[in-house]
């Protein structure tokens, strides 16, 4: 029965989280386009293929940010739909208990948790990347610069164009500083190249403050064992890059857009997120009540979206706290996970432990 069961649960809960997440996603990119519709509309290429392109651009980004909400969502109603037509009172009645309902739903909450992780993690870096070389709405720059900025050490490195195709980059220019943060040289170049491991600079131009620039006959070195994606990962947003470019950037305090600690967050952050989602799943099956009545009925679903409305608040509080540094990467990202995990196990044992008083005691006849 246990397998029947776990199809049947399974098979519900995937419907209603495919259905709700179709329409608050379509819902969303509506809302989105009405925001910045002239913008993409004056992208050119037609009227029809830049609202396709920003379309399929922006759906990973939503997706991404909606799927726990839909997860918590899709478990209540489906909980709510057992409970109403006595599904649950049945199941509950032959001794199934919370952790087996649990056990039950697990390969569908498994299965909308590796969905979110490879959403996050491959469609939407490239779909991100994608807006932000196309320079539409809220992906265009404030000053119309398009250039890539990272740290490296102490200098500072603009990076006009990352040309894949290639293997090279475009527009590059070096900010060299000094310890104090005094700028010691300027050195442009037209391209990039990487070959062999290595950078070379070439049409370089050097300058130092009140000198005028040189050219520089001869093609320069730079820096070295440094990949096009690994600059690539230093120069995005660590919410926007790979699980991969986030464990080498990582192990580079030197380089990036931000401070080191926000690479580790991110990176627990990709990890945690799925996880963090899977436990949501798992806690509206510990909410699950039967009801008898309308008022029942109302009341269980005030619970919900209280529950789901401070799960939510309190995953992004911890999230903010991690980014500007007042918890360590490794707290802000797994303590909802955890703490959500203990409230719904202790929820599932206090009914254990309440059905426990609740059944009558069989006398035994000496």
């Amino acid at each position: 029965m246990g397998w029947t069961v776990s199809r049947y649960l399974s098979r519900l809960y995937l419907m209603r989280f495919a259905f709700l997440l179709l329409g608050l996603a379509l819902l969303v990119v509506f809302l989105d386009f009405l925001a910045d519709g002239d913008e993409v509309l004056e992208a050119g290429g037609g009227a029809i293929m830049p609202i396709l392109r920003y379309t399929v651009l922006r759906l990973p980004e939503i997706v991404a940010e909606l799927i726990p909400i839909t997860a918590m969502l899709a478990g209540f109603v489906t909980f709510a739909g057992l409970a109403r037509f006595r599904e649950l009172t049945a199941l509950l009645g032959v001794g199934i208990s919370k952790f087996r309902l649990a056990a039950a739903i697990a390969p569908a909450a498994l299965l909308v948790a590796t969905t979110q992780f490879v959403i996050e993690d491959q469609a939407l870096p490239l779909a991100v990347g994608e807006l932000r070389a196309w320079g539409v709405a809220d992906y265009a720059s404030a000053d119309g610069d398009r250039a890539s900025w990272i740290r490296q050490g102490t200098d500072i490195v603009r990076i006009g164009r990352f040309d894949r195709a290639a293997d090279r980059l475009q527009d590059v220019t070096i900010f060299r500083r000094d310890g104090a943060g005094n700028l010691l040289e300027r050195i442009e170049a037209d391209t990039a190249i990487y070959r062999g491991g290595d950078w070379s600079l070439q049409g370089v131009r050097r300058s130092t403050p009140g000198e005028p620039a040189e050219i520089e006959a001869q093609p320069l070195g730079w820096p070295q064992g440094m990949s096009l994606d690994f600059l690539l990962s230093a120069a995005t947003h660590p919410k926007e890059t790979s699980l991969i470019g986030l464990i080498n950037v990582g192990d580079r305090s030197d380089l990036g857009t931000q401070p080191g600690y926000r690479y580790r967050l991110w990176l627990h952050e990709r990890l945690a997120g799925p996880v963090t989602t899977l436990v949501l799943i798992m806690l509206t099956v510990a909410l699950a009540q039967p009801f008898e009545s309308r008022t029942g009925r109302g009341m269980l679903l005030a619970a919900w979206l209280a529950v789901g409305f401070v799960a939510w608040t309190f995953d992004g509080l911890v999230l903010t706290f991690g980014e500007i540094g007042l918890l360590p990467p490794t707290l802000a990202a797994w303590t909802p996970a955890a703490l959500f995990a203990v409230v719904a196990v202790w929820l599932m044992l206090h009914d254990e432990r309440r059905k426990v008083r609740r059944e009558p005691r069989v006398p035994v006849l000496g």
